[in-house]
């Protein structure tokens, strides 16, 4: 027999140890989760339950019931641990991770979704002691986001919770009371209903915060959003830092394949790209071996094109960067990083400067040609039977690429003076352009939900599109703080989620925001409507300038102090868990253009920093 050892108990500071409180270890599943063993805590707050196994195929997680709905939680992942603290800082971590997960205070589901939403709880906090864990209290979270100082306010509000189960209780539930929902009856649905709606009640929650502070540092000033925001920056090798993270794609294992666009700091093309895992470490391949950051099969300055194959190979379009302006190819690797490509100088036959990469359902690679005004396809991933549509490449800059139901292909024309999408369908060993929509201006990313309606990312008139399934609008949509939208990508609800890049003109600054729409499928909202507040969800400096992974300041050691840690945003996705991965692509300043200032001899500084990581936002596909 196993044993899990613990401690109960409330409060960072002025804290107390809560004896005579029943412990319930559990083991999730996909359904009701199963009881794995229950204890109570002696007057020291210790507990002691015995397992008759030491692993899950999904999850153990434990509870300890306070009463009158007050119940607290800890995540504790696939592994029985020797030792675990639970208390409020716990509660509000593992409620957050597992929010898409919980019904009526159960945690239950995908195993892959829960174990993913287990690692991260790694990154909130210590189980062991109870604390915040070291990636949030450190660069480049700490005082260079809010994130730590959310979690602690929010742990507060719980506190308040567990030292004063009237009044403080009744305002927690009326305050995570969902919109056109129930109030919770326990304080593990209350946290994820919090999760799942972060702008609703926010100034209630935060002055709950301060009745009992017990837990520091907190926030000073009412946030936009309720939100948790890990931020990743290591590559796993400062000499090849993260330089303007473009777009990324999740595989099997959960690992996040993410293209960087430019050496950090300068305007030249990386020849390497990064691999994170599914807690934002770099990965391991298949025999333990780091493979971040990978290299090599015509790899250089990948922009916006990433996919993987049925095979787990990945797919990337090498766009370049710099003045020299590389003609670009396409890259392919297998699952360990290792590139597959026949030549070293990538699949470089009909190309030129590719972005969107996307693959169908029978492997068919179909690659947007930006630099010439062609959309290229591999049948069946076989380059030497390339298709190719040819368009005028002064007027047709093919970007993003989404596949529709019947197989047919979606693509966006990204010229700035009249964008446009167009149709393509691949037939008997031909492009056949089906039918073109002429709207927008610079179109970018494209996304076809489960009702076949087409939503596209217009970063020139800062609008995004929704068109039926034979490309006729249906509207246009501009709230939630769209301003230059990017990339756009759907949850498991159909619910849009945007990329937000801000304005081009010379001298803009701006603060990245993630935007998050009604879906076709929105019960209470029309599809459009805003679900994220004006500003977006974003994220807030706690006071420290934003730093490199070397410690090095965002703009060089002679260059201005940012503190702006979400920058300029261009791809992003949603993993098992429901966690929201944005890509930091550009630093907040405009000022120079990708070659810096002639005249002054000003260097560019285009490549941003890091991912943010949105933590239980969103419902995973």
């Amino acid at each position: 027999m196993e044993s899990l050892n613990g401690i109960v108990q409330s409060g960072g500071y002025d804290l107390q140890l809560l004896g005579g409180t029943r412990v319930t270890l559990f083991d999730a599943r996909d359904g009701e989760p199963v009881v794995i063993g229950q204890a109570t805590t002696d007057d020291r707050g210790s507990y002691s339950i015995q397992s008759p196994k030491a692993s899950s195929a999904s999850v153990f997680y434990a509870t300890a019931d306070l009463g009158n709905g007050v119940v607290l939680l800890v995540l504790l992942g696939p592994n029985l641990p020797a030792f675990a603290a639970m208390n409020e800082l716990t509660t509000v971590a593992g409620a957050y991770c597992a929010a898409q997960f919980i019904r009526d205070g159960k945690i239950g589901g995908d195993a892959v979704g829960l174990r993913v939403a287990a690692g991260m709880n790694g990154n909130l906090v210590n189980i062991t002691n109870g604390t915040a864990s070291a990636v949030l209290a450190s660069s480049p979270n700490g005082s260079e986001t809010n994130a730590l100082q959310s979690l602690e306010s929010l742990a507060c509000v719980l506190a308040s919770c567990v030292r004063d189960r009237d009044k403080p209780l009744n305002v927690f539930f009326q305050a995570a009371t969902p919109p056109h929902g129930d109030a919770p009856t326990n304080t593990i649905t209350a946290l994820a209903n919090i999760a799942w709606h972060p702008a609703n009640h926010v100034g209630v929650l935060y002055y709950q915060s301060k009745l009992y502070p017990i837990y520091q540092p907190a926030l000073t000033a009412l946030p936009d959003a309720w939100t948790l925001v890990v931020k990743v920056n290591d590559s796993g090798d400062d000499r090849h830092m993260f330089g303007g993270p473009g777009n990324l794609a999740f595989d099997a294992n959960g690992n996040a394949w993410i293209l960087n666009n430019v050496v950090q700091g300068q305007p030249y093309s990386t020849e390497w790209s990064i691999v994170l895992d599914a807690t934002g470490r770099p990965a391991s391949d298949a025999h333990g071996m780091r493979m971040s950051p990978f290299t090599g099969g015509g790899l250089l300055g990948p922009g916006f094109g990433i996919d993987l194959d049925s095979k787990g190979r990945v797919w990337i379009g090498d766009f370049g960067w710099g003045q020299s302006f590389p003609t670009g190819s396409v890259s392919l690797f297998d699952s360990n990083a290792q590139p597959l490509s026949p030549s070293p100088n990538g699949f470089d036959s009909y190309v030129h400067r590719v972005q969107g990469t996307v693959v169908d359902d029978a492997d068919n690679v179909w690659l947007a040609s930006y630099g010439n005004g062609r959309v290229v396809v591999y049948p069946g991933g076989d380059a030497r039977r390339a298709v190719v549509h040819y368009g005028d490449p002064n007027t047709f800059k093919p970007f993003g690429i989404a596949i529709a139901a019947d197989g047919s292909a979606w693509v966006t024309n990204g010229y700035s003076q009249s964008s446009s999408i167009v149709n393509l369908r691949l037939q008997d060993g031909k492009l056949e352009r089906v039918r073109e929509t002429t709207i927008g201006k610079t179109n970018k990313g494209i996304a076809i939900d489960s009702n076949h309606i087409i939503w596209v990312g217009s970063g020139g008139d800062d609008h995004v599109y929704a068109f039926d399934r034979d490309g006729a609008l249906i509207g246009g949509y501009q709230g939630g703080g769209i301003d230059g939208p990017w990339g756009v990508t759907l949850d498991g609800d159909d619910n849009l989620w945007v990329a937000n890049f801000g304005p081009l003109e010379v001298g803009s600054v701006f603060t990245g925001r993630l935007t998050q729409l009604a879906g076709s499928r929105a019960v209470h909202h029309r599809m459009g409507d805003a679900l994220s507040p004006q500003t977006g969800y974003t994220v807030p400096s706690a006071g420290s300038q934003v730093l490199l992974h070397d410690g090095t300041p965002l703009y060089g050691p002679d260059g201005p102090p940012c503190y702006t840690p979400m920058m300029r945003t261009t791809g992003l996705n949603i993993d098992a868990a429901g966690n929201v991965w944005t890509c930091n692509n550009w630093k907040p300043s405009f000022d120079n253009n990708l070659f810096g200032d002639p005249f002054t001899g000003t260097p560019a500084n285009p490549g941003g920093d890091g991912m943010m990581i949105f933590v239980g936002l969103a419902k995973p596909l």
